[in-house]
């Protein structure tokens, strides 16, 4: 298996996707009732939002880290890159 990088949002999704089996489970051994959607509905959005804020704020500090690392080695973009590149 190839190495990866770390990914948050996934941990996030993993750990939100595990809450609700057991919310599920809890629900199939009758020690917890989600027969209504007004109650399972608002987990599973409320877990998927969770999960998007996390990816949002990842990609944010992963796109600040690259730039401010560019800027200390003096790393210009190759003349075929779209970004804008700051001389500042």
């Amino acid at each position: 298996m190839r190495r990866h990088g770390f990914d948050p949002a996934a941990l996030v999704m993993g750990l939100i996707l595990l809450a609700l089996t057991a919310a599920f489970v809890l629900d199939a051994a009758g020690a917890w009732d989600l027969s209504r959607p007004a109650r399972s509905v608002p987990l599973v959005a409320g877990g998927l939002v969770v999960a998007a804020v996390t990816a949002v704020i990842t990609q944010a500090v992963r796109t600040v880290r690259n730039r401010r690392s560019r800027r200390r080695t003096g790393e210009r973009p190759a003349p075929g890159d779209r970004r804008r590149h700051d001389a500042a």
